[in-house]
């Protein structure tokens, strides 16, 4: 089962963050979706257009992720490479190709 726990976050009144407790399950598309849909609606209640970008400065994030630029260059760009700590990825694909 995999657990969203949406918490107040730290830069305003309506800042949500989403804490992901997976428990070894795999997270959904469904699961990605609603997590991104809180994400939107916190960065358009922080930074509301038009005077920001609101959610669009993450979706350019996701749109240039998507079009295979280097992860850490993207970081860098939006600067977040600095705000959280650094996620660890294990790879097991080749005990799925087995």
């Amino acid at each position: 089962m995999v657990k969203l726990e949406i918490v107040r976050g730290k830069k305003g009144p309506d800042d949500k963050l989403v804490l992901v407790h997976a428990y070894g399950e795999p997270l959904s598309f469904s699961d990605l979706l609603l997590i991104l849909r809180f994400y939107f609606e916190s960065e358009e209640s922080y930074y509301p257009k038009p005077r920001n970008q609101g959610s669009c400065y993450l979706m350019k994030a996701i749109l240039e992720e998507y079009s295979g630029l280097p992860h850490e260059e993207i970081l860098r760009r939006y600067q977040l490479d600095r705000k959280i700590k650094k996620t660890l990825v294990l790879e097991r694909l080749h005990e799925v190709l087995e």
